[in-house]
C-alpha cells in the first residue's frame, strides 16, 4: 500500500511539474504486481480560425487652434475656415472662440434650424473683447451653414456696421407665418444712458430678410414677445425708455408694443406708465386730444388744473404756466364736443384767476374769432397767428429737457383737428 501511494505521488509530480523530458530521473518503483496501465484521452482543442489584421483607422489630424485674427471683421472669414479644415469640429471652434475671448456664454454656440432646411446650422454670438473697444464691445451674429461638407457664412448681423453688445433673443417662428425668424439686440452706453436696438430677421425663406427696417430702439429696455392683444401671435414688447441724465428732464418709463402687419413689424401702442408729475398729465391730455378722444381729454386737463397731488418739476411757477395753457386748452376741447356753455364758463374761470397769463391773451383770440361767427377752424387758424407773433406761448411745454418732446407755436392751436 504504501508503495502504491509512493508512486502515484511520483506520476503527480510528472504531470504538475513537467519533470519528464527536463532531465530529471525519478526513481524506478518495482511492484511484485504489475499495475494496469491507464489509458487518458486528451479533449484535442479546436484551433481558432484565423483572423484577418485590421488595418489601423486613421483619423484626421487635429487643427491647431489658430491665432485670433487682428481684425474683428476677418473672424467670420477665420471661422469658417477652421470649421472646414477641421471637418465640422464644434468642440475644437468653441476652444478656438474661447481661446480668442470671443464667446461670452456657453450658449453663445449652438445648433439651431434657422433656416427650416430640417438641417442645424451654427449660430453664434462673438464679441471682441480687445482692450481699445471701451465699454461697447463690438460683436457680431453668424449663422454657418453647410452643404455636402462644405461650410459657408449664411448670414452676418453686423454686416453692414458691427453690432455692439449683440444678444440673441429669440429663434422661432415669431410671426406664425410657418418660417423661423431670428431676434437679436444690439446695446450702445455713452456717459449716462444705454440704448438697444432691436433686428428681427426671417430666415426661413431661403434668405434672410430683415423685417424691422433699421431696427426698434429704446433706452434701457429689456426686450420680450408676447401674445399683446390676444390675436394668436406675439408681439414685441419694448419697455423702458429713460434718460440718466438730469438734462433730459422728467422721465417716466413707457411700453411700445410693435405688431406684424404682414410685411414688417410697426409700432401698434404706446402706454406709459403712471406718474405724478403735472407735466406729464397735460402731455397725456394733449395725446387724446390728437387722438380724438376729446372726453378722455377734457377729463385729463380738468385733472391738471385742480389736482393738488401732481408735482412740478423743479420749480412751483410751472403750475400756473401748466394750468393756464390746460385751462385754454380745456375750453378749445369743449367747443369741439358742441359743449359751448361749459367751454364759456372754463373762458371766463381762465380770465378771472389768470388774467396776466399769455393764455388769456390766446384764450381771448380764439373767443373772438369764434363768436364772430367763424368756423372754429378759422379761429384755430386765428390763434395760429397770435402765437407765431409771441412765440413765448411755446414756453410753457418747451423747457422740459431733451428727452421729451418738443412744442412750437404751430401747435398751441392744433388745426389738424378740423
Amino acid at each position: 500500500m504504501h508503495r502504491a501511494r509512493t508512486l502515484a505521488l511520483a506520476a503527480m509530480l510528472v504531470v504538475a511539474y513537467g519533470l519528464v523530458g527536463c532531465g530529471v530521473v525519478l526513481p524506478q518503483l518495482e511492484s511484485p504486481t504489475p499495475l494496469p496501465s491507464a489509458t487518458f484521452e486528451v479533449a484535442a482543442l479546436s484551433s481558432p480560425t484565423p483572423q484577418p489584421t485590421p488595418s489601423p483607422v486613421e483619423s484626421p489630424a487635429p487643427v491647431p487652434v489658430p491665432p485670433r485674427p487682428q481684425d474683428f471683421g476677418q473672424y467670420p472669414a477665420a471661422i469658417v475656415a477652421y470649421l472646414n479644415d477641421s471637418q465640422g469640429n464644434v468642440d475644437g471652434l468653441r476652444e478656438t472662440l474661447r481661446s480668442w475671448q470671443a464667446l461670452q456664454h456657453v450658449t453663445h454656440l449652438l445648433r439651431a434650424d434657422v433656416d427650416d432646411d430640417g438641417i442645424g446650422e451654427l449660430l453664434l454670438v462673438i464679441v471682441d473683447q480687445s482692450p481699445d473697444q471701451g465699454i461697447n464691445l463690438v460683436g457680431d451674429l453668424l449663422v454657418v451653414d453647410i452643404d455636402e461638407g462644405d461650410y459657408r457664412l449664411a448670414y452676418s448681423g453686423g454686416a453692414r456696421s458691427p453690432l455692439l453688445d449683440p444678444a440673441l433673443l429669440e429663434v422661432d417662428d415669431l410671426n406664425r407665418d410657418g418660417h423661423t425668424e431670428l431676434a437679436f439686440s444690439s446695446t450702445s452706453c455713452g456717459a449716462h444712458t444705454c440704448f438697444t436696438t432691436v433686428h428681427i430677421v426671417s430666415s426661413g425663406t431661403e434668405t434672410y430678410t430683415n423685417l424691422t427696417g433699421e431696427g426698434i430702439e429704446m433706452s434701457y429696455v429689456d426686450p420680450t414677445f408676447s401674445d399683446w392683444d390676444g390675436d394668436g401671435v406675439p408681439e414685441l414688447i419694448m419697455h423702458g425708455g429713460t434718460i440718466g441724465s438730469v438734462g433730459a428732464g422728467p422721465q417716466r418709463e413707457r411700453t411700445e408694443v410693435y405688431k406684424w402687419d404682414g410685411v414688417a413689424y410697426v409700432l401698434s401702442e404706446t402706454r406709459h406708465d403712471y406718474s405724478n408729475y403735472l407735466y406729464f398729465k397735460v402731455l397725456d391730455a394733449n395725446q387724446a386730444l390728437l387722438d380724438g378722444d376729446y372726453e378722455s381729454a377734457a377729463a385729463l386737463y380738468r385733472e391738471a388744473i385742480d389736482s393738488d397731488y401732481l408735482v412740478t418739476w423743479m420749480e412751483e411757477s410751472e403750475r400756473e404756466k401748466l394750468s393756464a395753457f390746460s385751462r385754454y386748452r380745456l375750453s378749445l376741447t369743449h367747443l369741439i364736443l358742441g359743449n359751448e356753455d361749459q367751454a364759456h364758463s372754463v373762458r371766463d374761470e381762465l380770465l378771472v384767476e389768470q388774467p396776466d397769463n399769455i393764455y388769456a391773451q390766446v384764450v381771448t383770440t380764439l373767443w373772438q374769432a369764434y363768436e364772430g361767427g367763424a368756423s372754429l377752424q378759422y379761429a384755430c387758424k386765428q390763434v395760429g397767428l397770435f402765437a407765431a407773433e409771441h412765440p413765448e406761448t411755446a414756453d410753457v411745454l418747451s423747457d422740459y429737457g431733451y428727452g421729451n418732446p418738443t412744442f412750437t407755436p404751430e401747435e398751441v392751436c392744433p388745426i389738424d383737428l378740423f
